[in-house]
């Protein structure tokens, strides 16, 4: 299995744990499945980042969607391949975007092969995704197309606004709204869709996966300024080298007290060596990580106000517990007294 194993996500559930794995389990299968293709070449670059491992997390969010309705609805499975494939499929044409050498500790598609491979394998995999979609009808057809449309304007909007010192917040909440927080709202949604929960509660956990998203996005742009390489599992500091100015670096840049140290280091284009370093010793000293994770804390608590409009139950349960995690992994929350793991 190439599913890694998250610190703090496991269900609190044991009968709910123990049955999300052997669904993911099936996944993992029907995944290998979905990316084989006739061309060697193809065969060999769709599985690569697949076989690289992840953590599953929009399938899982599938599934966990699907306790709300029926969770043992076959049409889970593919649901929860289509997703990932998408999800898969952004991170290949992301990679040539950002000219990165590496993804998941390997070398990336576009460093081990080139930029037109990476790219037409990116779009085999939504091409893949779409195909599965096809047979799960119409109204998921409409939801995965609009929702890989949501992701391209939030690229867009992301490779419009590289390098700007002068972006606004707001804008850059919109990008994340777009480029993470609209496949997990999807995936909310596609589960519950899939196992015919009631249409409030499905409007509900698509908001829910909204929220979600922003605090996943949010906590991993207060990680990339704060967290070891060893943590991170790569260098710190990878958005502001790319020009990609998250939230607490915006902060530091309009409202810091060394505002305008930032302002110049940054002028001079995405930051390397010791400018890269500096920027970073300013964006955590001058309370932008306390406005990040302010933010992060806002999108948990709307994320549980939602959940408390579901049906109580683990499954119920198990969402709170994942927002919850966020807020506690970068520090916009205390930790609960016991820490758990799972695959998700």
């Amino acid at each position: 299995m190439s599913r890694r194993v998250i610190p703090g996500l496991e269900a609190p559930d044991a009968i709910l744990e123990a049955d999300i794995r052997a669904r993911l389990d099936q996944v993992e299968g029907a995944l290998e499945k979905a990316v084989r293709a006739d061309s060697d070449l193809l065969a060999e670059t769709s599985s690569y980042l697949l076989a690289a491992g992840g953590k599953r997390f929009r399938p899982m969010l599938v599934l966990l969607s699907g306790y709300f309705g029926d969770p043992a609805d076959p049409r889970l499975i593919p649901g929860s391949v289509a997703i990932e494939l998408v999800h898969l499929a952004t991170l290949y044409h992301d990679d040539v975007i950002d000219e990165a050498d590496a993804r998941r500790g390997a070398p990336s598609v576009n460093a081990r092969w080139d930029n037109t491979v990476a790219i037409l394998t990116g779009d085999y995999l939504f091409a893949r995704a779409s195909e599965i979609s096809t047979e799960l009808g119409t109204e998921v057809c409409r939801l995965l197309a609009r929702t890989i449309a949501t992701l391209c304007d939030g690229q867009i909007r992301e490779v419009e606004s590289s390098g700007n010192v002068d972006q606004e917040e707001e804008s850059y909440m919109e990008i994340i709204r777009r480029k993470t927080g609209a496949l997990i709202a999807t995936s909310c949604r596609l589960g519950a869709l899939l196992s015919d929960t009631p249409m409030d509660q499905v409007d509900v956990l698509e908001e829910f996966g909204e929220a979600l998203g922003m605090a996943f996005q949010l906590s991993d742009d207060i990680m990339d300024v704060t967290a070891s390489q060893m943590e991170l599992g790569k260098e710190p500091g990878v958005d502001l080298r790319e020009g990609v100015y998250t939230l607490p670096v915006l902060h530091a840049l309009h409202e810091g007290e060394r505002r305008e140290e930032l302002s110049r280091l940054l002028r001079q284009g995405p930051p390397d060596g010791e400018r890269l370093d500096r920027a970073l010793e300013i964006v955590r000293a001058d309370g932008s990580l306390a406005h990040a994770r302010a933010a992060v804390a806002r999108e948990v608590h709307r994320g549980t106000e939602l959940a408390e409009r579901l049906p109580a139950g683990p499954a119920r349960t198990a969402l709170v517990q994942l927002a919850t995690f966020l807020a506690v992994r970068c520090g916009a929350a205390q930790a609960p007294h016991t820490t758990i793991e799972s695959p998700a």
